[in-house]
C-alpha cells in the first residue's frame, strides 16, 4: 500500500477534504462577521428599512398651484389663488424651500428677490439657519410697498412659543439643528402629549371649531428631522404620524393647494377654509423630505 509520511492515500484525501471544508466554514464565518459589523456599526441609521411612508400628495396638482399663484412681474407667489397680496415671510420663504424639493429652478429667482428682506424668524430653521437666539416677540404685519408685505417677530409682547404646536415644532427643529437632540426630542414629545387629541392639535390658538392644517405638516417635518438623528425615538410616534398622514390625505384641493383648516365629523375629514401658499408649501416640505 502506497504511503506518504506514514499516511495512506485514502487518509491524505480525507485530510484534504477536511481542510477544504474547514476553510469554507472559516470564510463563511469571516464574511458573516463583516456583514454584521457593516450593517450594525457602519450603518446604524439606515432609515428606509423601518420608515416607509407614501406621501399623500399629487405633485402635478401642487405644481399647478404654484403656477397659478406666481406673479412673474413681481417674482413672488401670492398669498392664495387670485389674490393680489404677497407676503415675503412666511409665504414666499416657504415657497422657496418647497420649490427646491420639487426641483423647480424658480426657487432661485424668488430667493434672489426676497433675500434682502428676510428677517430672523422661527421658519429660518427650515432653511438650516440656526445661528440665532430663539427669542421672539409676537408677529406683526409690515407693509413693504404696493401689494407686498412681510411678517416680523418684533411685536409688543413676548411670543410664548410653547403654548402653540407650530412654534413648538419649529423650536424642536431648531434644537435638533444645533445638535441638542435630547432637547428636540423632549420638546416634540411634550408637544404631542399636550396638544394632539387624535384628530388635530388643540393649543392656545384653537377656537373650539376647526383644526389648523399647517400644524399637521410641521409635526411631520419635526418628526423627520428628529428621525434623522434618532430613528428609535421617532418610531415610537410612527402610529401618530400615520394618523396625521391619513388626515392630510384629504386636504389637497383640485387646484393643488392644501386647505388651511379641517373638521372631523362622524369620522370623516372635511376640508374647510381656503387654500394658501403657506400651508401648501409646508405640506410639500413635509411629504417630500426624507427622515
Amino acid at each position: 500500500m502506497n504511503k506518504f509520511l506514514g499516511l495512506t492515500i485514502q487518509e491524505l484525501i480525507m485530510i484534504k477534504k477536511i481542510v477544504i471544508v474547514s476553510t469554507i466554514l472559516i470564510l463563511i464565518i469571516v464574511v458573516s462577521f463583516f456583514a454584521f459589523y457593516y450593517y450594525t456599526k457602519v450603518k446604524p441609521n439606515f432609515q428606509t428599512s423601518s420608515i416607509d411612508l407614501k406621501p399623500p400628495i399629487s405633485i402635478s396638482l401642487v405644481e399647478n398651484y404654484f403656477k397659478i399663484t406666481y406673479n412673474s412681474s413681481l417674482k413672488l407667489f401670492s398669498e392664495c389663488p387670485f389674490s393680489d397680496t404677497y407676503y415675503i415671510e412666511s409665504d414666499n420663504l416657504l415657497a422657496v424651500i418647497a420649490l427646491k424639493y420639487l426641483n423647480n429652478s424658480l426657487w432661485k429667482i424668488v430667493w434672489q428677490n426676497i433675500e434682502r428682506n428676510i428677517t430672523i424668524s422661527p421658519y429660518l430653521a427650515l432653511m438650516n439657519v440656526h445661528n440665532f437666539t430663539w427669542k421672539f416677540n409676537t408677529p406683526i404685519t409690515v407693509h413693504i410697498y404696493g401689494p407686498i408685505y412681510t411678517i416680523e417677530f418684533n411685536g409688543s409682547s413676548y411670543l410664548s412659543w410653547y403654548e402653540y404646536a407650530d412654534t413648538s415644532f419649529l423650536y424642536a427643529i431648531y434644537e435638533a439643528e444645533n445638535g441638542n437632540i435630547s432637547i428636540a426630542e423632549k420638546v416634540f414629545a411634550t408637544t404631542i402629549n399636550n396638544f394632539w387629541n387624535g384628530s388635530g392639535f388643540i393649543d392656545a390658538a384653537f377656537n373650539g371649531g376647526t383644526f389648523d392644517s399647517y400644524k399637521l405638516a410641521l409635526a411631520i417635518i419635526a418628526w423627520k428631522y428628529i428621525a434623522h438623528y434618532n430613528e428609535t425615538f421617532a418610531l415610537q410616534y410612527l402610529p401618530i404620524i400615520k394618523q396625521i398622514y391619513n388626515i392630510s390625505s384629504h386636504l389637497q384641493s383640485s387646484i393643488g393647494g392644501f386647505f388651511t383648516n379641517y373638521v372631523i365629523r362622524e369620522g370623516h375629514v372635511i376640508a374647510e377654509g381656503n387654500v394658501n401658499t403657506e400651508t401648501t408649501s409646508l405640506f410639500v416640505i413635509a411629504f417630500l423630505m426624507q427622515p
